[in-house]
């Protein structure tokens, strides 16, 4: 019978450590217009569980959305959305790998 071994505590090289994680980028997203229609178009696989809380000046309201693709959304308008702006917050809809999207702001032609 031997000596009982040392207790080696080795840390293993396959796991993160505490307070890492992974770095999951965000997705862009360009807005386009056509008509009284607005199509957000990002650049990753997205889901949109909800209507997006896109702020349009003007008056105009969001009637309805519809995810045409995985990664493109549709939203139908109350009005012309011809010179008017719009402001897209932070993490509006989310990545299939968890991540969000970026911010976004401009006005519509």
């Amino acid at each position: 019978m031997g000596f009982p071994g040392s207790k080696v505590h080795r840390r293993s090289r396959r796991k993160l450590g505490r307070g890492q994680h992974v770095a999951i980028p965000a997705c862009t997203v360009t807005v386009t217009d056509s008509g009284s229609v607005a199509t957000l178009t990002f650049s990753e696989p997205v889901i949109c569980s909800a209507q997006p809380a896109i702020v349009i000046s003007g008056g105009v309201t969001v009637s309805s959305y519809a995810q045409t693709s995985s990664t493109v959304v549709t939203l139908t308008c109350s009005g012309a959305l011809v010179g008017k702006t719009y402001t897209l917050p932070a993490n509006v809809v989310a990545t299939v790998n968890g991540g969000g999207s970026v911010a976004a702001s401009g006005t519509f032609s």
